[in-house]
């Protein structure tokens, strides 16, 4: 802009010195003129030039007689000074509007002086948006390749949760087969015991018919080697013998029956031997009684001896017994033991299975650290956006700033044109005029006009194509700047 206004003013005064020197050639064709005529001894005329070079008042004062031709000629002087003063006028106007123009230039050049302080300040504030930018597109790229680590971290951590949750479900799965196999062991060492109990029931019931059988031949060697007699006895005790091998199962019965039929007995031996007591006190003379309580008496001792080996009986299987239940005591002890290593092994697994839920919680946790560190990384991005959308904003504003001024200086710019256009083609009709006015002069000094006149419309022409391109160049250059 200020090349170009310097542009203008140059070629203002190029404008004003080529203004000076058709006033000094005017000058000196008037000179000419009135040089020829005093040459010619017709007129004596004063002239008065101004040091600027416009021309006063002409006073002709002749002292002679004149004849027509030179009245004639004296009218067409006069004709021509008035042009001269016409001229003089309208140089005077142009000047005025040449000043005028000066001011209009000064202004603009002010105007243009600021446009180019602001869009150096918007310059400037584009220059750290476009930094502030660049910085902002550096960290959000250091963002991104933290957050694309994250992600990977993640899918790491992902990863990981699903090879754990795999592990669990074998964890789980060989947990469920253990209890299976407990199951199955249990069920297994249930019905072993059932069986066992039922093996032993049979051998203690085996050993309790051996045993019968045993006491029973030692009875009968005792009887046979007591009384050979007592074959009878023999006899019923082979049939007890048979009635005991077919009675198997009711041997606990009778041994209960027996114990207390025993204690029925000794009950009864304690009442006859009161009652005997009783009848001896007396002296009773009744001695058949007496045979007859004796003879109870001796069935009642074959009786009590029957209880006793009974009873004997009766606590050998009670023996027998209690080495069964020691055996499946032992038994239990084992299955117990079984139990608790089975036991041990669930809790290591549950101790597994709580640290594997410990490094999943663990997981979890780093997962939520990290989706919150994403998403404050996600918001730090929209504020640069944002940041970033609000400079776009600015910039925006100051192109349109600057698009405002360039419309602006655009009309000042035709203004300025249609104003120089008119004075083109004022100078144009004062040149007419002059040209016109000097018409009737020699044809030396014709030539010379003419020689002037072209001059004075390639000065103009250049004026105004110089001053037409500096107002585009400085439009062009503003515009550049604005986008």
């Amino acid at each position: 802009m200020q090349e170009n206004l310097q542009d203008s003013e140059q070629s203002l005064k190029k404008s004003q010195v080529q203004i000076l020197e058709l006033k000094e050639q005017l000058a000196k064709f008037q000179r000419t003129v009135l040089g020829f005529m005093f040459e010619n001894g017709q007129i004596d005329m004063g002239l008065e030039l101004s040091e600027n070079g416009q021309l006063s008042n002409i006073n002709a004062k002749s002292n002679m007689k004149i004849t027509g031709e030179q009245k004639h000629l004296l009218r067409v002087l006069d004709k021509s000074l008035a042009r001269e003063l016409d001229l003089e006028k309208k140089l005077a106007e142009s000047r005025q509007s040449e000043k005028e123009l000066e001011v209009k230039l000064h202004h603009t050049e002010q105007v243009a002086f600021h446009m180019e302080e602001a869009a150096e300040v918007i310059w400037g504030r584009f220059l750290e948006a476009e930094n502030a930018a660049e910085v902002l597109m550096d960290i959000s790229k250091d963002m991104v390749g933290q957050v694309q680590l994250v992600q990977f971290n993640r899918n790491g951590s992902i990863q990981r949760e699903i090879e754990m949750k795999t592990k669990l479900q074998d964890c789980i799965e060989q947990l469920k087969e253990k209890d299976v196999a407990l199951e199955k062991l249990e069920r297994s060492n249930a019905e072993h015991i059932a069986q066992s109990t039922e093996v032993f029931s049979l051998r203690e019931k085996v050993n309790l018919l051996e045993e019968m059988l045993k006491e029973s031949q030692v009875q009968l060697v005792n009887a046979n080697g007591c009384n050979e007699a007592s074959q009878e006895q023999l006899s019923e005790m082979e049939n007890v013998i048979n009635s005991l091998k077919e009675n198997i199962y009711i041997a606990e019965s009778r041994a209960e029956s027996a114990e207390a039929k025993a204690a029925q007995l000794t009950e009864t031996n304690l009442e006859l031997t009161e009652e005997l007591n009783f009848h001896k006190g007396s002296a009773t003379n009744t001695d058949q009684k007496v045979g007859l309580l004796e003879k109870q008496m001796r069935e009642y001792e074959i009786q009590l001896q029957h209880a006793k080996s009974s009873s004997e009986a009766s606590q050998e299987q009670q023996n027998m017994l209690y080495a069964a239940i020691w055996d499946m005591e032992t038994l239990i002890e084992d299955l117990k033991s079984k139990v608790a290593k089975a036991e041990s092994k669930t809790e290591t697994a549950e101790e597994q299975c709580i640290l594997l839920s410990e490094t999943n919680l663990e997981l979890n946790n780093e997962i939520s650290f990290l989706r919150d560190r994403t998403e404050f990384l996600e918001m730090s991005l929209d504020q640069a956006n944002n940041a970033k959308l609000e400079s776009a904003k600015e910039i925006n504003t100051v192109t349109k700033f600057i698009m405002d001024m360039a419309v602006q200086l655009a009309t000042e710019r035709e203004r300025i044109q249609k104003r120089l256009n008119k004075l083109t083609k004022e100078n144009k009709i004062l040149v007419e005029k002059l040209w016109h006015s000097k018409i009737m002069d020699s044809d030396v000094d014709g030539d010379s006009k003419e020689l002037l006149f072209s001059k004075n419309d390639q000065i103009n022409a250049n004026c105004t194509k110089t001053s037409v391109e500096a107002v585009t160049g400085s439009l062009d250059k503003s515009l550049q700047a604005g986008g």
